[in-house]
């Protein structure tokens, strides 16, 4: 019983062997063209295969790192206030940052007649300016006019003009390499405040010797 059921295996292995030749022979028959064997098109696979992204808009991936933007560097200005050391008098410098665009000489002046910082005056920073305001700044080639308003040059007694003079003339002095002209509402000016302190131009460190 064993023999015959192992014969009967072997036939039906022995009769899908031929069953396979006998397709291999009739499909190289099929496709035996001009002497070339012409092997089925893979199309048909991948046309299967991806059947479900063939409409997929093809969409451009992000960058993983996208360029780092260099900040620019913007120039610093230098204002002079005024502060006590051992109780005296003293000119306290501190910095501005000009991104403004302006020129430098006019966004100090424009930093100094704004005054010191909540936290500047915090630390006994303060300004013997009065409010003023900043007319216009003529820059030319060869020097430069500061034109303020007429209240620059009112209240306070000699001291105090003498100390905003000098907030004045070390603020521009610092931040500008050509000679420096005060005007009063346009005006040149040769003497200031009610005590008619002289004033010598442009303004340098000698412009209130006597």
């Amino acid at each position: 019983m064993g023999r015959r059921k192992k014969k009967q295996n072997n036939n039906l292995r022995n009769i899908g062997l031929g069953a396979l030749v006998a397709l291999v022979g009739i499909f190289g028959y099929l496709n035996y063209i001009d002497g070339n064997i012409k092997l089925p098109s893979m199309d048909i696979f991948y046309k299967y295969k991806n059947a479900s992204r063939i409409e997929e808009p093809i969409i451009p991936q992000e960058p993983v790192t996208k360029p780092v933007e260099t900040q620019k560097t913007y120039p610093q200005v230098k204002i002079f206030f005024i502060g006590q050391s051992n109780g005296k008098s003293v000119y306290r410098t501190v910095y501005r940052v000009n991104d403004t665009g302006k020129s430098n000489i006019e966004y100090a002046v424009k930093c100094l007649l704004q005054g010191p910082t909540k936290y500047e005056r915090s630390k006994g920073v303060y300004s013997e300016i009065p409010p003023t305001k900043l007319l216009s700044v003529t820059e030319t080639t060869s020097k430069v006019i500061i034109n303020l308003s007429d209240s620059f040059g009112t209240g306070g007694g000699a001291d105090s003009l003498y100390k905003r003079m000098y907030q004045l003339i070390k603020t521009v002095n610092y931040n500008c390499n050509k000679p420096v002209y005060l005007q009063i509402n346009g005006k040149m000016v040769e003497t200031i405040g009610g005590e008619g302190l002289m004033l010598k131009q442009p303004l340098d460190g000698s412009s209130l010797d006597e």
